[in-house]
């Protein structure tokens, strides 16, 4: 949480990863803190679309992504995208998937250890209350 704006030894790749990072913890703490009053809340991984992500920058993923034959073989669609969302929304929390978890491909994904970390989950929560001042329970 020390570097949590990527002010240091910042990298494009770096910064992608620790917000799909913080996106995971953060859903886990807000299941958390939540949970009882009736907020179910869900984080996802969409699969590798092919939008125009990283298209105004000159980083190397601009040619990852935007390589046709890379393109063409390995991303989806937006529609394709979009299913798991509209999965997610038109399912039941608790029935159709679990509140606080992570999923891919409409099922739960492995996550890393740091994902999984409750301790980090709640510091994020704290630090991102102290940055936009406001209080939390």
């Amino acid at each position: 949480m020390g570097n949590l704006q990527n002010e240091k030894d910042y990298s494009p790749n770096k910064a992608y990863g620790d917000a799909k990072l913080a996106n995971i913890l953060f859903t886990r703490e807000l299941h958390h803190r939540h949970h009882t009053h009736g907020i179910a809340a869900v984080a996802f991984h969409p699969g590798v679309v092919a939008t125009n992500f990283a298209n105004d920058t000159t980083h190397f993923m601009r040619y990852v992504y935007h390589t046709p034959i890379i393109k063409n073989l390995f991303t989806i669609s937006p529609d394709k995208g979009a299913d798991q969302l509209i999965w997610l929304a038109e399912g039941a929390p608790g029935t159709t998937w679990q509140p606080g978890e992570y999923y891919e491909k409409r099922k739960p994904a492995p996550s890393t250890e740091q994902a999984r970390d409750p301790e980090l989950a709640r510091q994020l929560w704290d630090r991102s209350s102290t940055l936009l001042s406001i209080t939390t329970p």
